[in-house]
């Protein structure tokens, strides 16, 4: 019976040691039960934004981003300036890195592609991080 008890103890022991080890992610999730994929995939608002731990106004900007499981993505970027409406409308392909960390972005007609860090990837929050020059921007995207 004791060496039951002492099996079933280093089980748990193991068990909540492998659950509360460090997420990929910066911020987590530590567990998850479905993919990073499925996580990934869908419809993503972006409701915050930082520049360089700043927060920036979102005030007359929509931004939707729509990830497809097949590996296509599309983006509409609405937005208003000196009272004009404006809006852009992008589309291509995305792939995770080798290790998963990052998320590739081509957008269809242009050369070249760019990486942005995935701090967050849970069910309904995705948060990305891009770093050009001494400029470091995370994105906040909320699943619709």
């Amino acid at each position: 019976m004791k060496k039951l008890f002492f099996i079933g103890l280093a089980t748990l022991a193991v068990s909540s040691a492998t659950l509360t080890s460090c997420s990929k992610y910066e911020e987590g999730p530590s567990l998850a039960l479905s993919s990073k994929t499925a996580r990934l995939t869908g419809s993503w608002k972006l409701t915050a934004q930082t520049t360089n731990g700043v927060a920036d106004a979102l005030t007359g900007l929509d931004q939707t981003m729509v990830i497809y499981k097949d590996g296509t993505y599309s983006t509409a970027i609405n937005y208003s300036y000196l009272g004009f409406n404006y809006t852009n409308n992008y589309a291509g392909t995305w792939a995770f890195s080798d290790d998963k960390t990052q998320i590739i972005i081509t957008v269809n007609g242009l050369t070249g592609s760019d990486a942005a860090t995935i701090v967050r990837l849970a069910g309904k929050e995705l948060k990305l991080k891009t770093v050009d020059g001494t400029e470091t921007v995370v994105q906040t995207f909320t699943a619709q």
